[in-house]
């Protein structure tokens, strides 16, 4: 006898069962589900690039103080070097040139090496530093009242007429103009106000100057931008004893006599994106008289 398939369903061998689909509820459980899951992802990717915006930020205002505050240092170091360990005896005797076409005040005393200008907190001051550079050579004789030779003027870098250099032995500094170079060999004009002796150390005359561009946010070195997002610079000078220790400070350093300034503090004030961070440093100025 045949048997015959049964038709309910269920049946093994028998017809498919009916597919169910997501209920209406179903499908917003699972879509509220992935909408927090995608808000949570974003939110820590929101707050990984704001962290790595900041870190970055931290990094240039550090950076940015640390390079500012090494050159500072390093030039205020150096104001009024002449060459000479015992300044107690320098006479400085250098003269304004007046003989066309150089026409310029070449001062170079105690009351030049360091001169600035004060202004309010969130106004940047301004500081002028005056020295011998840090290369020199050595006079080998003077053959002519307005000559000099030289033992390499070559250590000097590139000297081209109108160069300022100082000279100095010790006992008398003063500023001359490069007229013409012939080797080693230099003719000054005007001439040297003395006839200074062999061994005597020529160094370059230079000048130095720090300010704040407002607008660009830049710690310039004479015009050149050395340091960005710079909002400030505040500049205090230290006056010292008998001891050559600081016992107070002034802002103005025409107000206390130049050899009584032993120390400057210099006050930095930069800032990137939401980072804004003070610097602040003492540097204790070695080429002043005793």
């Amino acid at each position: 006898m045949k048997m015959q398939r049964s038709s309910r369903p269920g049946s093994l061998g028998l017809l498919p069962t009916r597919q169910r689909g997501l209920t209406l509820v179903e499908l917003m459980v699972a879509m509220a589900l992935g909408l927090v899951i995608l808000i949570a992802v974003v939110y820590v990717f929101a707050g990984s690039r704001a962290s790595h915006r900041h870190q970055e930020s931290y990094s240039t205002v550090q950076e940015s103080g640390r390079i500012a505050l090494e050159l500072m240092g390093r030039d205020l170091r150096m104001a009024g070097h002449t060459g000479c360990g015992n300044l107690g005896f320098l006479q400085h005797i250098s003269a304004p040139i007046n003989n066309p076409p150089l026409q310029m005040d070449v001062s170079f005393d105690d009351a030049t090496t360091i001169t600035g200008t004060d202004n309010a907190a969130g106004t940047p001051d301004l500081v002028t530093l005056v020295a011998g550079s840090a290369e020199s050579t050595a006079l080998l004789s003077m053959p002519a009242p307005n000559e000099m030779e030289l033992t390499s003027v070559a250590a000097l870098g590139t000297v081209n007429p109108g160069d300022l250099l100082l000279v100095s032995d010790c006992v008398f500094t003063e500023v001359v103009a490069v007229q013409a170079v012939a080797g080693n060999t230099l003719t000054l004009n005007p001439p040297p106000t003395r006839q200074y002796r062999p061994g005597s150390v020529v160094m370059r005359r230079q000048w130095t100057q720090y300010t704040v561009n407002p607008a660009t946010r830049e710690l310039q070195r004479n015009g050149v931008a050395i340091a960005g997002g710079v909002t400030d610079m505040q500049l205090r000078y230290g006056v010292g004893d008998a001891t050559r220790s600081a016992t107070n400070y002034v802002t103005d350093p025409s107000t206390v006599a130049p050899t009584s300034i032993v120390a400057i503090k210099v006050d930095l004030t930069i800032a990137d994106g939401n980072v804004n961070r003070p610097f602040s440093s003492t540097v204790t100025l070695r080429n002043r008289a005793p």
